[in-house]
């Protein structure tokens, strides 16, 4: 029993990390129905752009924090104004590819600059160990879960209360219906970028003080797709829940079928195998609405 708590908090707290993935590509794509891969490369250049404030500009560690989730916003601002704007009123497919093809680019950019070599993130979160009765919880891990699910529950809270946010849910209900209603749907896009953009950087801090910067880092940032399809689409709420599920069923995995295998990497096939069985049984996502559309 032991060992099935300690694997369920593993889980639990790499969820979060999973959960913050999902809810930068659920943002984005209540506002543009748009699902963006790009943010796969946002969030590792987010990292980047930390570790970059640290040891070249020697940056304390709370203002290296902040500058890189302004970068972060802005290399958002920049992606929707350069590929995404041009394209409205084209097929939502289109749109789709222009993220992969942003992907690709910032892909290269950042190959580039890691040249095949590993950038380790000096350590700023508590390193030690605490326990609960017999489990044992990695401090650092603790950390990382409030530190990059914390961001997305309060962005949560400002779409849901706030002037811009009810703005942002209009949007994501109608575009021409907002737009007739006064609001300036184009400039709602541009604030969905900058917004899911710095939730994805710190999920890119959050991911590198865990598995630093290298060249896999990126296609972290694709699991949140896998999580947004499992949660909903256009469920924020969604695709927190499924994070968290889908960290909990992957560290059980690890933790008890890798070992009768002898060959490992469980946990990396039993997420797609979750989503194949949650598309077939519910295509919209466990907590996805259906939208039924009369002709």
């Amino acid at each position: 029993m032991t060992y099935f708590l300690q694997y369920l908090l593993i889980g639990f707290l790499t969820g979060g990390l999973y959960s913050a993935f999902a809810v930068t590509v659920v943002l984005v794509y209540k506002a543009t129905h748009v699902a963006s891969l790009a943010h796969g490369q946002i969030l590792a250049f987010g990292a980047v752009f930390f570790y970059w404030c640290i040891a070249v500009l020697q940056l304390p560690i709370s203002v290296s924090f902040l500058v890189a989730l302004a970068l972060a916003g802005v290399l958002g601002f920049i992606i929707e104004r350069l590929t995404m704007r041009p394209l409205i009123g084209e097929p939502l497919f289109t749109s789709f590819l222009m993220t992969f093809a942003v992907f690709m680019f910032l892909d290269g950019v950042f190959n580039l600059y890691v040249a095949g070599e590993t950038r380790f993130i000096p350590p700023f979160l508590p390193q030690g160990n605490m326990g609960i009765g017999k489990l044992i919880i990695a401090e650092q891990r603790a950390s990382n879960f409030v530190m990059t699910l914390l961001p997305a529950l309060i962005v949560i809270g400002f779409f849901k209360y706030s002037k811009v946010g009810l703005r942002m849910r209009a949007t994501a209900e109608n575009h021409r219906l907002a737009q007739s209603a006064g609001i300036r749907v184009k400039n709602i896009f541009s604030i969905i970028w900058i917004f899911s953009s710095i939730l994805a950087a710190v999920a890119g801090i959050g991911c590198a003080t865990i598995m630093n910067i290298h060249y896999p880092l990126p296609y972290n940032g694709l699991k949140g797709l896998l999580v947004a399809l499992v949660g909903g689409l256009d469920s924020i709420g969604g695709a927190i829940l499924a994070g968290l599920l889908v960290g909990v069923i992957e560290s059980l995995a690890a933790g008890y079928v890798d070992p009768l295998t002898e060959v490992g990497g469980t946990s990396e096939v039993v997420a797609y195998v979750l989503l194949l069985f949650i598309l077939l049984v519910k295509p919209y996502g466990l907590f996805g609405l259906a939208r039924i559309e009369r002709i």
